[in-house]
């Protein structure tokens, strides 16, 4: 009986129709040359259904086979009807796969991402027409995967990379369009940026290297040939349970903007980007997909101005999709802060590097500065013995500054806070970006718990080498005013906490910014004791270190932080409350910024 139903329906009728296809399968055969395609938006919906697939895939190489899938279909669209809008999407699907793949922990998929990021280089140049642009971008993909192969074991020589020798072959074969001169010189710097990025992927503070060190390391890091920059938590960092949206701040300016978003607890999340489509009607996005975040009670539109048009705030089924609409095709940094948790979304019409530095005969161009007197309002920071306050002084120094900009060295100046008012660590830094600031000041005073410290002292934003040390220890309590407001019970003393802080901060210096923001912090010191010395001659030089400051975080211009003395020693706060003593530190900033414009 049961052989004479073999094959047929419950009715012994036709047999049962075969299941449909996935949307994976569907694109997969479309692949095939042979294969007819639907009509184009049949096609491009297809190709958006598996890209979305991925963003909801489990992370690292499942999420990363389906955005190449998406890439592959839309790049035969391009080949077809040779639509930009194709190229790019593909383009961006394609840098979205091989940042998965190398999120996985298999060394395999290492190889994976370098193919990835080979086709969207080639396809970068197809799309240009130019074979100059595929060398730049063939490039780069060699010098980070260069970095980033695992080294040899036992003796025995590396396994050699398919990817990179097909990349190898693609630059000999395109050595005519090989830049020269200062532009070749603009891309072994730029090699250089990637490389160390990719190295910082690989390797977790102290520890040694191995293939699969990126998975352990306190953060991810990711940056690409525009400049864009992503500095995440790592997979594992997911949360357990459920996290709030509890707000979103936002600054723009026609030259800039920041979005931060403040989390109840920390979180994973996603970065993508989309350019303008004119011909549908859409601006440039960047998404920030939250993994188990709920957003209820934020408003779902918030209208900004400048190039930041709006942000949009939209429930997916594994978390919040916050989207920034963009006026422009702009520069993009993400990088979230901890305690409380935030994500920072920093865009710009500025270039994170940029061959500014120098002019015939030394010069530097300094036009705009912006002075940031530290604290204020309900955030008084430190405290001296007879209760002079650290946000007096700070405010007061900066009104004694900005005007002698203005009148000595015609320089525009502005100020992040210009009375009492409390002002949050990562809007300080925003209005700079916004500002275009050629250099930013943030004055403070010194405190040590034993009073007995004294001096003045500069930071430059990086990683201490002991998270223990003096000036770790500053950092944290400096960022600890922001956390105390964020009520997420951080405790500035865990050096767990400021390991992960510098890993950070320390990925935020891009190209040569961090040798010139110590350069400037070198300058502001050596000013400060020759405005001092003479009618102070025991100040004590406490030197110049660097350290992780949230309030330099992002800054995309040099950046110091001037400890103007200890307000908690009592001989030192009797100076700081003199207006002699406040007036020589103002001269001393302004000299210093003098002395860098001159390029000394």
């Amino acid at each position: 009986m049961a052989a004479h139903t073999l094959g047929c329906g419950a009715d012994g009728g036709a047999p049962a129709a075969p299941a449909a296809l996935s949307d994976e399968q569907r694109a997969a055969a479309l692949l095939d040359p042979g294969a007819l395609l639907p009509p184009r938006a049949e096609t491009v919906a297809l190709a958006d259904a598996v890209a979305i697939a991925s963003s909801r895939a489990e992370a690292g190489a499942p999420a990363a086979a389906l955005a190449e899938l998406a890439a592959d279909l839309r790049v035969r669209l391009f080949r077809l009807d040779q639509a930009a809008t194709d190229a790019r999407e593909a383009m961006e699907l394609y840098s979205a796969a091989a940042t998965a793949f190398r999120a996985s922990a298999d060394p395999a998929h290492l190889e994976r991402a370098c193919q990835a990021e080979r086709r969207r280089a080639l396809l970068a140049g197809e799309l240009a027409r130019d074979a100059a642009v595929s060398y730049r971008e063939l490039y780069l993909v060699s010098r980070r995967y260069a970095a980033l192969s695992p080294p040899a074991s036992g003796g025995a020589p590396p396994a050699p990379s398919p990817c990179l020798g097909a990349i190898a072959v693609a630059l000999a074969q395109a050595a005519a369009y090989r830049p020269s001169g200062d532009a070749l010189r603009a891309l072994e710097q730029e090699g250089h940026r990637v490389e160390g990025v990719a190295l910082a992927l690989a390797l977790a503070p102290g520890a040694a290297p191995s293939a699969s060190a990126a998975s352990a390391a306190p953060v991810q890091t990711t940056a690409d040939a525009s400049g864009d920059l992503v500095v995440a938590p790592p997979a594992s960092a997911a949360p357990a349970g459920p996290v709030k949206v509890t707000s979103i701040e936002r600054h723009g300016s026609d030259k800039g903007a920041r979005v931060v978003i403040e989390l109840s607890a920390p979180t994973t999340f996603n970065v993508g980007t989309l350019p303008a489509d004119e011909t549908a009607g859409k601006d440039a996005r960047i998404f920030v997909d939250i993994a188990r975040a709920t957003s209820r009670g934020v408003a779902r539109e918030i209208e900004v101005g400048g190039v930041l048009r709006r942000v949009r705030v939209g429930v997916q089924p594994k978390g919040t999709r916050v989207v920034l609409d963009l006026a422009a095709n702009l520069y993009r940094r993400i990088f979230y802060l901890p305690e409380p948790f935030r994500i920072v979304v920093d865009v710009s019409t500025r270039p994170p590097v940029r061959d500014d530095e120098g002019k015939p005969g030394g010069a530097r161009e300094v036009r705009r500065v912006v002075i940031d007197p530290g604290h204020g309002g309900n955030d008084t920071g430190a405290v001296g013995p007879t209760g002079l306050k650290e946000k007096d002084v700070t405010l007061d120094v900066a009104h004694r500054v900005a005007p002698l900009l203005a009148r000595e060295l015609k320089i525009e100046t502005l100020l992040t806070r210009d009375s009492d008012v409390y002002v949050p660590l990562e809007l300080r830094t925003a209005r700079a970006n916004a500002f275009h600031a050629d250099l930013f000041v943030s004055i403070h005073c010194n405190a040590s718990d034993n009073g007995r410290a004294r001096g003045v002292q500069t930071f430059s934003l990086a990683a201490p080498h002991d998270a223990e040390s003096t000036s770790a220890a500053l950092a944290a309590r400096e960022n600890a005013a922001r956390a105390a407001r964020g009520g997420q019970g951080a405790d500035p003393g865990d050096p767990e906490a400021r390991r992960e802080v510098a890993a950070i901060l320390s990925n935020l210096n891009v190209g040569d910014m961090a040798a010139r923001s110590r350069h400037f912090a070198e300058l502001l010191q050596r000013s400060s004791l020759a405005s001092l010395s003479p009618r102070y001659p025991d100040t004590k030089d406490q030197g110049v270190k660097g350290a992780g400051f949230f309030v330099l975080a992002g800054a995309d211009m040099p950046a110091a932080l001037f400890e103007t003395s200890f307000i908690s020693n009592p001989d030192d706060e009797a100076r700081l409350a003199t207006a002699d003593f406040r007036q020589k530190m103002a001269d001393a900033i302004v000299n210093a910024i003098r002395a860098y414009r001159e390029g000394k």
